[in-house]
């Protein structure tokens, strides 16, 4: 189904082995308990690796864009928990996107999502890849499709992410949701040759995830 909301931040990392356990608990049981707390986050999910690429992802669905250099959230980051200061230090390969969403279609959500991102600061082919999304959900078992642009001023916007991380700022990402892994390895080579014509000399980083678990802000 389309995203909800108008913007999304985006998240990618590894764990190291040690922390790893604890990140299972933390991630689901606080860290994404909070976020669903501050006003205008509408839906958290994460995901894991089926293989290849960073091990998880991480979606957040957000009212707006700029919600994300709110004072509430900038409070709520200013303050963490002794959990997560426990877990974030051992965040590894760590992306993080605040974007806007420019293209987003569906009827359902899937179980499986495949995440395409590359680079292309002039948006040369921006108006290609916001039509491509769009006929992407008449694929079987493709149920929603999304392009989102990375906004850099916001992303970068609050040094008090960092806590003890390295965290890098993605471009553009494609997103496509489907019942079935299988299509999604049937799609991905086909879409990054699609990004790469449309944008000319990038690089794809394409990866396959499987849903863990969501949690929504329901309306009371």
């Amino acid at each position: 189904m389309p995203l909800i909301g108008k913007g999304i931040v985006a998240i990618w990392n590894d764990i190291l082995p040690e922390m790893r356990d604890e990140f299972f608990e933390w991630h689901p049981r606080e860290h994404m308990q909070e976020r669903m707390g501050v006003p205008g986050f509408l839906r958290g999910r994460r995901y894991i690796s089926t293989g290849g690429g960073e091990e998880f992802f991480t979606l957040y669905e957000a009212s707006e864009p700029e919600l994300l250099v709110s004072e509430v959230y900038r409070q709520r980051l200013a303050n963490p928990t002794e959990w997560s200061l426990k877990v974030l230090p051992n965040f590894r390969n760590n992306l993080r996107g605040v974007c806007r969403i420019a293209g987003t279609a569906g009827y359902g959500d899937g179980g499986s999502l495949l995440t395409i991102r590359y680079a292309d600061e002039a948006g040369k082919g921006d108006a290609a890849l916001s039509e491509l999304v769009g006929s992407l959900v008449e694929r079987p078992r493709i149920t929603g499709a999304h392009f989102v642009i990375c906004d850099r001023e916001l992303s970068s916007g609050n040094q008090s992410l960092q806590r003890g991380r390295t965290i890098s700022l993605p471009d553009r990402v494609v997103l496509v949701e489907a019942s079935t892994v299988a299509e999604l390895d049937v799609l991905k080579e086909d879409l990054a040759g699609k990004v790469d014509a449309a944008v000319g000399a990038t690089e794809p980083i394409s990866a396959i995830y499987s849903l863990e678990y969501q949690v929504m802000n329901l309306p009371a």
